[in-house]
């Protein structure tokens, strides 16, 4: 009888260690499923903004870009025409033309002048093909296209890390399942099978989200 009682007390004392085993999985896992879907959201936020951020710069770049062939074309024009006044000798008319150089044409035409490229054959054929000629709104849409490109980089890191912390969500949930269901077996084995791998299961997304940056949004 001794022995009976004794075996009784053992296993209601397994049956209670596995109870709370299974309780501060379930409790961990639930508090962790929170975490991280609450992380992955956020990220996943920051990834749409990102995303918008890059598609607007990619849009104001174009326009820079634009804009400076426009002002190439037109510097083009005002500079063919001026050559063509002095073509037929219109020295009045050049001077309309030539007063009319933009500042940063104007910088590249006299670097050109000093190659002397009515005599100089290594001359460029034109200011515009100068080093010396540099469009300001050219730069502003490289800049603004890097900008873009960084953005656009960020927005994948964000969507990398969403990602994570979903993956992360679902190891969570797996434990919430193997956890719950080791309640229905009165087996103690099946039970400790079970709590192991939720166990199993909890240490991985917790790797998962241990290895991943935090934010706030």
């Amino acid at each position: 009888m001794g022995d009976q009682a004794q075996s009784g007390w053992d296993r209601r004392l397994t049956k209670q260690r596995l109870e709370l085993v299974a309780t501060v999985i379930l409790a961990v896992a639930a508090l962790a499923t929170t975490f991280s879907g609450y992380q992955a959201s956020l990220w996943d936020g920051i990834q749409s903004t990102d995303y918008s951020k890059a598609s607007a710069l990619r849009t104001e770049a174009a326009q820079k870009h634009t804009e400076a062939n426009q002002l190439r074309l037109a510097d083009l024009s005002v500079f063919e025409s001026y050559l063509e006044a002095q073509a037929i000798g219109a020295d009045e008319l050049a001077r309309f033309y030539r007063v009319r150089f933009r500042e940063e044409f104007e910088i590249a035409f006299n670097a050109w002048e000093s190659l002397q490229p009515r005599t100089n054959p290594d001359a460029p054929p034109s200011p515009l093909a100068m080093p010396d000629y540099q469009l300001a709104v050219e730069q502003q849409a490289r800049d603004l296209t890097a900008r873009a490109e960084s953005t656009f980089a960020a927005g994948q890191d964000a969507n990398s890390y969403s990602d994570a912390f979903t993956l992360a969500t679902l190891f969570f949930a797996a434990v919430l399942f193997f956890a719950a269901v080791s309640e229905r077996f009165s087996h103690r084995p099946y039970r400790a099978v079970l709590l192991g791998i939720a166990a199993l299961g909890l240490i991985g997304g917790a790797i998962i989200t241990a290895s991943q940056p935090l934010t706030t949004g």
